[in-house]
């Protein structure tokens, strides 16, 4: 039989509690201490464990612990658990009572489903977006782009959607508008009426998405046909041919053993035609017969005629396809790409939106672009300062070019050097894919650059020699106008017989397999210089930017460096020899002393070549931040 006041009980628990505790958990020692003491000064009965609740520094969590420890007990001696009664309700109390009495169950987390008293369960409200919103447009623009079936991606979505809102689907940075009806994605996601896939992001609308897009524009009147539905997707509609879904890299693997004919004007006997030559040379599908037909098996026709011969596939990228406005559409190592001819892109700068000349002049280079005639365009950019795309006259499609330039004052390249940004900007810049990346430095010092003199030097030399990217000098803003003018000339001169190979991937998994997809159409496409391959804008953005597809490995690192003194060569060099973190924490729990903590780095790193060395400060501090 329990005491009608279990005070000493509760106390006598409470202090069950604090012995249980180990001597590094000090802060809930106290907490426990605290409570013990305030339950021992209060005046009272405490029988019910929710009786507790009256005294300071009693909370709900040390309440339940204690009532969990009261079951325990009661069931030790095998009696009832203390619940509070509900109260009589004889028909004379009115509704106030009823309701005070439901707020006391809530109070005793007492379940109101066992009582008299049914809590009426409100049903989930279901999900509609207002008319005209971002989130109804967005619905409609993938109901019209048949987004049930297959993916799309978001430039598609806002180019659809726009005539479905009243708001803008695409920031404005020159306005300072830096958001959109786009954002309204996230509530579709929330709601699970739009599923997101793949990199670069593809968007597909759920079962549960179709219908309440359809159940929209059933109750708004909205046509939309469902041939143009289907003849809307980028792969199908007018502007490009039919994608065969044959994978030419396997064409390439069967065609490896056959030896080409002699060729009849004698010109270029080697018989290496290209993947492109073989993928673009003809609308049909009866490439391998074809290939085949115009080969001889070395060891079949040995002893076959010396006069049989074939004539050369065209050299001329102008000669690939038979329709000039028709983009052709095939796929290489299982991703899909396109050729544009020279002539049907335009080609301008994107500047980031974060490039300013001040504060108060946010759009110098735009301006000052738009006054020399060049098109450009400002854009919130994951990587560099400014990039160069081509953009499809017809489609409207960007893809990214081989230039890239990360604009930095003296002063602001001597704070990016202090706080490693610099390294981690250039690591990335390799990672861009980019044959032509330019450092241009403008020679203008916003602020005191301190005792960073030798280092700015040292650092302009290892950007010319070791890292091999290009350095634009200049000395002020209006001459960095200047010499981006030129550039933009000179881009644009050697892109006028170029036909561009722009890649369409659809499974990213990191910024290391984007620039590898990239190499392998280089090596197989670019070995004449009429062609170029390059991303889409969009693959650039969604898998370039600082938050995206980071391994363990580059959080480890990116953590090491958090450690003021650690550089990226120095947290590369010992993510090698300590792979993740608890790698490094397991380490240090080795050691025996703290002084041997402190050591351990500079024991194992000390004596390292050149920027990956580890002194003894660097090793206590490095001890300090992950063994104290």
């Amino acid at each position: 039989m329990l005491p009608d006041n279990l005070k000493d009980l509760y106390v006598q628990w409470l202090q069950e509690l604090i012995d249980s505790l180990s001597e590094k958990q000090e802060q809930l020692i106290n907490t426990y201490s605290k409570a013990k003491k305030n339950l021992i000064d209060h005046d009272g009965v405490f029988y019910y464990p929710k009786d507790l609740l009256k005294v300071k520094g009693i909370g709900a969590t040390i309440a339940k612990r204690l009532e969990a420890r009261l079951v325990k007990h009661c069931e030790e001696i095998g009696v009832d658990v203390p619940r509070k009664q509900l109260p009589i309700d004889n028909g004379t109390q009115g509704s106030k009572s009823l309701k005070r009495v439901r707020t006391q169950l809530r109070i005793d987390g007492i379940n109101t489903n066992d009582t008299d008293i049914n809590k009426p369960v409100r049903k989930k409200r279901k999900y509609i977006p207002k008319k005209r919103s971002g989130a109804y447009a967005i619905l409609l623009a993938l109901l019209e782009l048949g987004a049930q079936n297959k993916g799309v991606i978001k430039p598609d979505i806002i180019e659809a959607a726009q005539k479905y809102t009243d708001h803008s689907m695409t920031p404005n940075y020159t306005t300072k508008e830096f958001y959109s009806a786009w954002s309204s994605i996230a509530q579709l996601k929330k709601h699970e009426l739009v599923l997101i896939e793949g990199r670069p992001q593809q968007y597909t609308l759920t079962e549960e998405g179709l219908q309440l897009a359809d159940t929209l524009r059933l109750a708004d009147g909205i046509d939309i046909d469902g041939k143009s539905i289907a003849s809307s997707m980028d792969t199908n509609n007018a502007y490009y041919s039919d994608e065969h879904t044959a994978d030419f890299s396997a064409l390439k693997h069967d065609l490896s053993g056959l030896t080409c004919a002699p060729i009849k004007d004698g010109t270029n006997s080697s018989g290496n035609y290209s993947i492109l030559e073989k993928t673009f040379g003809s609308q049909d599908f009866n490439v391998r017969h074809h290939e085949i037909g115009m080969v001889q098996r070395s060891h079949t026709f040995g002893n076959g005629d010396s006069n049989n011969s074939i004539e050369p596939l065209p050299r001329d990228t102008s000669e690939f396809t038979t329709q000039p406005s028709l983009i052709q559409r095939r796929r290489f190592e299982s991703v899909s790409y396109e050729l544009w001819q020279p002539g049907t892109y335009e080609i301008y700068p994107v500047i980031d939106h974060r490039e300013v000349r001040s504060h108060s002049d946010r759009e110098f280079f735009f301006n000052a672009f738009k006054a020399r005639d060049m098109k450009s365009e400002i854009r919130q950019l994951s990587l560099g300062d400014i990039i160069w795309v081509a953009k499809n006259k017809t489609t409207g499609q960007q893809c990214i070019l081989n230039t890239i330039i990360e604009r930095k004052r003296l002063d602001d390249l001597a704070m990016s050097i202090r706080d490693n940004r610099f390294m981690e900007q250039k690591n990335r810049l390799e990672k861009s894919g980019c044959k032509h990346k330019y450092y241009l430095i403008e020679e203008t010092i916003g602020s005191s650059i301190g005792n960073m003199a030798d280092a700015l030097k040292t650092t302009l030399w290892i950007i010319l020699v070791y890292y091999r990217f290009s350095m634009i000098r200049t000395v002020n803003a209006e001459d960095s106008v200047d010499k981006l003018h030129a550039l933009h000339t000179v881009i644009c001169e050697s892109y006028k017989h170029k036909a561009l190979v722009v890649l369409y991937p659809t499974d990213l998994k990191s910024q290391d397999h984007y620039r590898g997809i990239l190499s392998i159409f280089q090596n197989e496409f670019e070995r004449s210089g009429n062609l170029e391959c390059c991303h889409t804008f969009d693959t650039f953005q969604d898998i370039m930017g600082k938050r995206e597809l980071k391994t363990i490995k580059e959080i480890t690192i990116h953590i090491l460096m958090l450690v003021r003194g650690v550089s990226l060569e120095k947290a590369v060099f010992i993510q090698r020899h300590f792979p993740t973190l608890n790698h490094l924490l397991n380490a240090y729990r080795k050691c025996n002393s703290q002084m041997e903590a402190k050591l351990m780095m500079f024991q194992k790193f000390g004596n390292a070549p050149g920027a990956k060395k580890i002194t003894k400060q660097l090793s206590e501090k490095l001890a300090e931040t992950f063994a104290f």
